[in-house]
């Protein structure tokens, strides 16, 4: 069986072709991105831009027309926290039906933080120990902590990497204030959260996701000197992530756009995205994390 996995988020629009086989393991066929910023001016309940519906309706056509040409059975299409809060979610969710055959679902924060950790813990083993789970997206960012085999705590904070530049980061480079009232925000949300996880203990922290992913890829070529060939599994040590943020912090665009290992299409998001991440990870007290290429569409499949 063949199942396309859709996911209609805040920054990027996702999809993963993937073989289901006799045994219920999965291949990968296909998988492409494209980043259109669907939720940029538009989420705590403003209404999406007709320029980012539209690019996102053009988007999940040629997704649409793909997954045909691979003959999938099924496409399971979700969309997560720029349609959910968004005014004019419902008319997006129509416009796409009309436009491309596909029905997303909404999903709430708790659904998609447990699809991510399943996803998370097929992608890296975390044998019996007990992991936590960390993904930035362009709206929300999702922190879980369970096992291979289930989820304990699970939440979604609105503290995405789009929500956080709109609000927080007013000048380039960030001036020291709105960094301190940035990171000031973050603590006043997931504090509380974080003291269960940490009343519990944990083995291992797994980021997933594109902003995760581009800041383990700059810390590891700057350590390494070269960009790696492989991400799912890489260690990145949490004093390297930091000395990612306190870079990041100190460069203007252009010289962000510069730096070895960034995707260029981050170079706005980054900022917020390096310092909510380093929040987190010093909050958790972690010493390392593990990257992970499988997130949401991934764990649609499984699911």
């Amino acid at each position: 069986m063949r199942i396309a996995a859709i996911d209609i988020g805040t920054n990027s629009v996702h999809m993963i072709v993937v073989n289901v086989r006799s045994d219920l393991s999965f291949e990968i066929i296909d998988r492409e991105k494209s980043m259109v910023r669907l939720g940029a001016g538009g989420l705590d309940g403003r209404a999406l831009t007709v320029e980012a519906m539209t690019a996102a309706v053009q988007t999940l056509s040629t997704f649409k027309r793909l997954a045909d040409s691979h003959r999938v059975e099924k496409i399971v299409a979700v969309a997560t926290s720029a349609t959910r809060e968004a005014r004019n979610g419902g008319e997006f969710l129509a416009r796409i039906h009309h436009e491309t055959g596909i029905r997303p679902m909404v999903i709430t924060g708790t659904d998609e933080a447990r699809l991510i950790h399943q996803a998370a813990v097929y992608g890296v083993d975390v044998g019996s120990g007990r992991a936590v789970v960390i993904d930035i997206g362009g709206g929300s960012v999702e922190i879980t902590h369970g096992t291979a085999t289930s989820t304990d705590l699970s939440r979604s904070f609105k503290l995405g990497a789009i929500r956080l530049t709109e609000r927080f980061v007013k000048s380039d480079p960030i001036s020291e204030g709105d960094e301190r009232r940035l990171e000031r925000h973050i603590h006043n949300e997931i504090d509380r959260y974080c003291d269960q996880i940490t009343a519990v203990g944990f083995d291992r922290v797994v980021g997933t996701s594109g902003t995760i992913l581009s800041l383990g890829v700059v810390a590891a070529t700057a350590a390494r000197g070269s960009a790696p060939a492989e991400l799912r599994n890489l260690r990145i040590s949490a004093k390297q992530l930091r000395r990612v943020r306190k870079e990041v912090c100190e460069r203007d665009i252009e010289s962000r756009l510069k730096m070895p290992g960034l995707d260029p299409r981050r170079a706005d998001l980054v900022i917020a995205g390096a310092i909510l991440l380093d929040t987190i990870l010093r909050r958790l007290g972690a010493d390392e994390l593990t990257l992970c290429d499988l997130a949401l569409r991934k764990g649609l499949d499984l699911d």
